[in-house]
């Protein structure tokens, strides 16, 4: 059993108080608050694997929807008493009975193999929707009912307001034919009747009876005669309206009686569930672990941290009990951790006992305890003459009467508050009776003859809370196998203390005092370096190892693009000479409706010969996507030259690389006037003697390839290119003039009717160009300058004429 000072000594409570921050509904916060640990180790393992469940579906499926719930246990003990609950209980145990609805609806989707300790609760949910319906359609507010709460309930209120307009409209009758006897010109109620308020001297104008006069007693509240038995109806309605609506509120209530026990086993399934969700949202911010479980005193924590602790100020420890020793002594400065440590120890073991994760690192493990046994901190008393010494022997006279197996002893400053030489001798007779008894004992002390102790018994070992004489700070790093040093020489003489003194104080420590404090420090400093370079190594494995998953995710990434990109070009690739061939056997089929002009057979031919290039086309594109694989892999983004160029073989593009975006992935290219993303993947950089080529072949005439291709490879690629926009922006005026040339030819062999030539507004020199040039061109019908919408005097739209080509 664990005593209560025990839970506060080791500051459990306030673990509890955070975990029932946590809580949302008044039975979660109960089982938060009155969290204790286990009789038995079955019992912490099995509620440490119910946290387990809680964290794994608290990460999976985030919270349960447990808001809106309160406590209905005061209703449930009224209706089984036989008593009338209020409206106000009916409205709370609706919205208990839809939260419970709620809880069942998460119940159906969980993994209820992996969830078990959640979704046996959600299973042991009963709902009761018809009820819940029958609360809903009833109860309107906190004092009131539903007009539809029963059939006879809405009888009596529309008898009711049919009375109350008729006792409205009699008494407007008086205000309007008395209105010279009334003091105001209005209705109002006394006594639950209405009245009109009549003027004092009048009284004899209205005949009726008075239920109370004004406070100056010029006032009358006088109820006509002619409404006197419309008031008593109103009063007999009223009344068999509450009577009605006790009969509803009774009935309500035999119904909650009878399933009282299904509602209050919601009621603690429902707590059960929120204290367990309460856990896991304590382990998630603790960052916890569940630690293994066992009986045989056994501890050994992993980079344990003090819960209480901020997590950029706490440091982790390394802590072990129960497997080479079962009494651990640590020594050092004041300050040091000492305290700290031992309150870790202790903590952590009564959060795994009571089935809670504890913030270390995975692997640790906890020893289910008896008992917990702590004298930490002083307890003296002025009220009871006790001293500081007298305290702390008081709690080491219950620690040793209660010592023996299964116990965990936990004693700060041991011996202390006496004479040196008797307090020693004292720790160490009490250390060795907790041993004997079989307990396991964790002990702070300064006192330099427990290190020695320590060294020469077995079972017994020491420890110390590391210091950096360098800069007069602990570390906070708990060294197992090391006694402590107190140091005081080093830190007097490292702040300014005369050396005369401090080498005559060291000259009165013992010769093997010396000895025994130089070789502890040696110790200590090698063991301080030691960890440093395993602390380094760590961290070069750590790196090491991410440089590793990042190299794979980062070839997994190329792999994936390049599948993907070829899929892209090939599916590109195919619809446009799906859609190349749709075009080609429309143009096919009219054809063949001219098929008797010699002419028509000419451009059937024509076609078949542009539908011919496109397949071979194709069949480029698809050996470029081939092309990819080989390449893809060895090419990288970041190799783009700005200014260079480019082209994409698989898209038919080339221009000038002008941007790329911030992850690499694409890139603008420029050509001409116009600029298109493209992926940097598709690039191959575009020799200069090349790219001259093929800026002649793109500013050349058709007439002039016409003198080297045939005229299918002609007609295919003009069709390829063809568009209904010449963009010259910026253009000067001769390079306007070939680009127009070339741009009407693409259009009239397209069969295209309607241009449109952007030139923009500026000094207007383009458009005059422009103009002219269409105005002697044969080809051209018509042309005007743009409306409203089409971009105004910036665009000249053109009209073709088809029939002046030879």
């Amino acid at each position: 059993m664990i005593r209560e000072k025990t839970i506060r000594k080791l500051e459990f409570n306030i673990i509890l108080e955070r975990l029932s921050e946590y809580a949302v509904t008044p039975g979660g916060r109960e089982r938060c608050e009155t969290l204790r640990p286990a009789d038995s180790v079955a019992k912490s393992g099995a509620w440490l694997q119910d946290t387990e469940d809680a964290l794994s579906h608290l990460s999976i499926y985030g919270e349960l929807p447990l808001g809106g719930i309160s406590d209905i246990r005061p209703s449930l003990l009224i209706a089984k008493a036989d008593g009338t609950l209020s409206c106000a209980d009916f409205l709370r145990i609706a919205a208990f009975l839809r939260a419970v609805e709620r809880l069942r609806t998460v119940s159906e989707s969980n993994d209820k193999e992996r969830f078990s300790a959640i979704d046996t609760r959600l299973k042991a949910l009963e709902i009761l929707p018809g009820f819940r319906e029958r609360l809903e359609r009833s109860i309107a507010g906190e004092d009131d009912l539903k007009d539809h709460a029963s059939p006879e309930l809405y009888r009596l209120r529309r008898q009711l307001q049919e009375a109350k307009d008729n006792v409205r409209s009699a008494l407007d009758r008086v205000l309007t034919q008395k209105s010279d006897a009334l003091q105001e010109s209005f209705v109002t109620i006394r006594e639950g009747r209405y009245v009109v308020p009549v003027r004092a001297d009048r009284r004899q104008a209205i005949d009726g009876l008075v239920h109370d006069t004004s406070s100056t007693g010029s006032t009358l509240f006088i109820e006509p005669m002619a409404v006197v038995s419309l008031n008593n109806k109103i009063r007999e309605l009223l009344s068999a309206e509450q009577h009605e609506i006790m009969r509803i509120l009774r009935e309500l209530s035999g119904i909650v009686a009878t399933n009282a026990a299904l509602l209050q086993n919601n009621f603690e399934y429902i707590g059960e569930l929120d204290f367990l969700m309460a856990k896991a949202c304590l382990a998630t911010d603790q960052e916890s672990t569940r630690p293994k479980l066992n009986d045989k005193g056994l501890i050994q924590l992993n980079k344990a941290r003090h819960p209480l602790i901020p997590k950029d100020e706490v440091v982790p420890i390394d802590f072990e009990l129960g497997q080479r020793f079962r009494t651990l002594v640590i020594t050092g400065p004041n300050t040091g951790g000492k305290t700290v440590t031992l309150k870790t120890c202790g903590l952590l073991t009564l959060m795994a006992m009571a089935g809670l994760m504890i913030p270390s690192a995975s692997g640790s493990e906890i020893s289910w305890f008896r008992t917990i046994a702590v004298d930490i901190g002083d307890e003296q008393s002025i009220e009871q003459s006790l001293s500081t010494f007298s305290s702390h022997m008081k709690e080491l006279i219950a620690i040793t009467n209660e010592a023996g197996p299964g116990m965990l002893a936990l004693v700060d400053e041991l011996g202390a508050g006496t004479d040196p030489s008797e307090g020693a001798a004292l720790a160490i007779a009490i250390l060795d009776h907790l041993k004997t008894a079989g307990a396991h004992t964790v002990a702070t002390t300064h006192y330099q003859e427990l290190k020695g102790y320590a060294m020469n018994t077995p079972g017994v070992e020491n420890a110390c809370c590391e210091f950096d004489v360098d800069t007069l700070q602990p570390t906070y790093h708990l060294l197992i196998g090391i006694p402590g040093v107190s140091n005081a020489l080093s830190i007097a003489s490292r702040l300014g203390l005369d050396s005369d003194i401090v080498d005559s104080a060291r000259s009165l420590i013992s010769n093997e005092g010396t000895q025994f404090e130089f070789l502890v420090k040696s110790i200590e400093t090698s063991r301080r370096k030691a960890r440093e370079m395993e602390e380094d190594l760590l961290r070069l494995r750590e790196e090491t190892t991410e440089a590793k998953e990042a190299l794979t995710l980062e070839r997994e990434k190329w792999h994936n693009e390049r599948v993907r990109l070829r899929a892209e070009t090939q599916a590109k690739t195919s619809e446009m000479m799906a859609e190349a061939s749709r075009d080609v056997e429309d143009l096919l089929a009219k054809i063949r409706e001219k098929a008797s002009t010699s002419g028509g057979h000419r451009l059937e031919s024509e076609a078949r010969g542009a539908l011919h290039t496109l397949k071979k086309k194709y069949a480029a594109s698809q050996a470029a996507a081939a092309e990819i694989d080989s390449e893809l892999s060895s090419f990288q983004a970041e190799s783009i030259e700005i200014g260079e160029l480019y082209e994409a073989k698989t898209l038919g593009i080339s221009g000038t690389a002008r941007a790329v975006s911030d992850d690499g992935k694409n890139v603008v290219l420029e050509s001409g006037s116009f600029r298109i993303t493209v992926p940097a993947l598709s690039l191959r950089r575009v020799q200069k003697d090349r790219h001259t080529d093929l800026r002649k072949r793109r500013l050349h005439s058709v007439r002039i390839r016409g003198a080297t291709d045939n005229t299918a490879d002609i007609r295919a690629d003009v069709m390829s290119r063809a568009s209904a926009e010449l963009i010259l922006l910026g253009k000067r005026v001769d390079e306007a003039w070939v680009l127009l040339d070339q741009f009407l030819d693409d259009a009239v062999l397209a069969g295209l009717t309607n241009v449109r030539i952007v030139h923009g507004k500026g000094t207007g020199a383009l458009r005059q160009a422009t103009q002219e040039a269409l105005s002697r061109d044969r080809r051209v019908d018509t042309f005007r300058l743009g409306g409203e919408g089409e971009g105004g005097d910036g665009v000249t739209i053109v009209k073709l004429r088809h029939d002046k080509l030879s």
